[in-house]
């Protein structure tokens, strides 16, 4: 929610700062670039705090980040995003740590999964609750709404802290001694390394589709703020129906990138779909759309991870994960980046969903390639 809280009410603050409400996703990109230092730099964060506490920092620092996002003056919307970043990138190592410790091995897939629906669900929260607040208020009330229950997360995650962190090294330390060693890792694994290149492909399309969904609700479709919010909330909710199906289907079928691969194909099929929004498309179209959108584009989290948690070598999950997640991320900050420049260049929102196809190509192929490189070595 703390992530996308601005950008399910963009128009709002673009008004507040006096900028285009389409440069909201150089303030994900900047939270997309906080993560990958905490990734490459404090991968063993884990190891030496243990990975509940590392993740109530985690959520401790977007708590500050977002409160500082209420400053106004642009520099500190800059310093606020970094600092969102920084602290999201310490959640999923952490948690996906636990897990890897708690969870029956024929179940991960689902299991992950299902832990992933923690990331729509938030989108939910910020797409539904964040365009009502800011109508009735102002989006500065929103922001401190999310804050709080970041501070919740970090007292209830105390109650059982020490017991899930009697597996932490005291002696670790703190920064990565080679910054890119999980990069590294993924990178010499050839499955795993064409898996996550899909995977920050995916993030690419995941992030722009959250992103820019209720801006160009407004300025295309010409909805209000709590129509376009309503989309949102559908672009979520059929990301976690998603992650959970994927989970489900992957644990059954027992091959990650040939589910992924067919997803890829049904995101390729959306992206160009979106060439023919028009204010004159029925509302319930365009929910379909972008419930496909959602689902396609953000249910590759929790698998992906699952994946790489399976064959990371034993003690080195969380390490593994971050370099994972470094790739992926990468996709997660240059995408809007580039939507934003593909938008200033063409003024057309729906032109430029439509080259999200491209990341979705890429993903397929990669995919396909990933499956060969399992057939060769099987």
């Amino acid at each position: 929610m703390a992530v996308l809280v601005l950008a399910a009410v963009a128009p709002a603050v673009a008004l507040d700062y006096g900028i285009n409400s389409s440069l909201i996703g150089y303030q994900i990109s900047l939270i997309s670039f906080g993560m990958m230092l905490t990734l490459t730099l404090l991968g063993n964060t884990s190891k030496r705090y243990g990975a509940a506490r590392t993740n109530q920092i985690g959520h401790a620092f977007i708590a500050s980040g977002i409160l500082i996002l209420l400053i106004p003056w642009l520099p500190f919307l800059i310093v606020g995003s970094l600092i969102i970043g920084l602290g999201y990138g310490m959640i999923t190592p952490s948690a996906s740590h636990l897990l890897m410790r708690y969870t029956l091995p024929h179940r991960r897939s689902t299991v992950f999964s299902i832990h992933q629906i923690g990331i729509p669900a938030g989108g939910i929260l910020a797409s539904s609750i964040a365009p009502a607040i800011t109508v009735y208020a102002s989006w500065h009330w929103a922001v401190l709404f999310s804050a709080s229950l970041l501070v919740c997360v970090v007292l209830l995650m105390q109650v059982r802290r020490h017991h899930w962190d009697d597996d932490r090294d005291q002696s670790a330390a703190i920064i990565t001694p080679n910054p890119f060693a999980g990069t590294q890792a993924i990178w010499a694994h050839p499955k795993l390394r064409l898996a996550t290149l899909a995977g920050s492909c995916f993030s690419w399309v995941q992030f722009c589709t959250a992103t820019f969904t209720v801006v160009a609700c407004v300025s295309v479709l010409q909805m209000d703020l709590l129509i376009a919010g309503t989309v949102l909330s559908v672009v979520q909710l059929s990301s976690a129906a998603g992650r959970v199906l994927m989970g489900w289907i992957v644990d059954r079928i027992n091959n990650t990138i040939i589910v992924l691969g067919f997803n890829a194909a049904i995101l390729i099929i959306a992206t160009i779909a979106t060439l023919f929004l028009t204010p004159e498309l029925p509302l319930f179209a365009i929910y379909i759309l972008f419930a496909v959108l959602g689902a396609t584009s953000g249910s590759w989290p929790g698998v992906l991870l699952s994946e790489v948690g399976r064959l990371a070598p034993s003690g080195n999950v969380s390490l593994a994960i971050s370099g994972s997640l470094v790739i992926t991320n990468v996709g997660k900050f240059l995408g809007p980046i580039i939507f934003v420049n593909m938008y200033a260049y063409s003024q057309q929102y729906t032109l430029t969903f439509a080259a999200l196809t491209v990341p979705a190509v890429i993903a397929l192929y990669s995919l396909y390639a990933a499956q060969q490189q399992s057939e060769q070595t099987t």
